[in-house]
């Protein structure tokens, strides 16, 4: 578990789930996971490993991967609006980075091709980008495949 003063990140639980859906929805206005979804991932899907980023008690950001094998893949990745720009996305990032590096070569990710906060992000901490998924996020809109190598 990784500890700042008043800021804990550790596995998400059951009762997590409806604070994350909150910063989904918010983060995912078009596109947001549903409620079921995220249960599902956290009781019936044995490849999730899913995350939250707490500060002071209160969920404020999450990350959600699915690990194959020797392949890591992040599923969801979001912060609470109000505490974006102050490097907790990265912090929670590079804790699942680590955290994945222990059976895993690689780790993957789509990221939106307009979003460049997060791909600016996500190439700081060595991703390189893999390729081009077609209206991955429907309405046209294009997802850039991002890898970046563990180990």
């Amino acid at each position: 578990m990784a500890e700042q003063t008043g800021l804990v990140i550790r596995k998400m639980e059951t009762a997590d789930v409806p604070a994350v859906y909150d910063i989904e929805q918010k983060a995912f206005p078009s596109g947001s996971w549903t409620l079921d979804a995220f249960y599902h991932e956290l009781e019936k899907n044995e490849f999730a490993h899913y995350f939250v980023l707490v500060l002071d008690g209160v969920v404020i950001g999450y990350l959600g991967m699915w690990i194959v094998i020797d392949q890591a893949q992040i599923t969801t990745v979001a912060v609470n609006e109000q505490f974006r720009g102050f490097g907790y996305g990265k912090l929670l990032l590079e804790y699942v980075i680590n955290y994945a590096r222990i059976t895993c070569e690689m780790m993957s990710l789509e990221v939106r091709v307009e979003n460049n906060a997060a791909r600016g992000l996500y190439e700081s901490l060595g991703f390189t980008y893999g390729g081009i998924r077609r209206d991955y996020y429907g309405a046209g809109e294009d997802a850039k495949v991002m890898w970046v190598k563990l180990r």
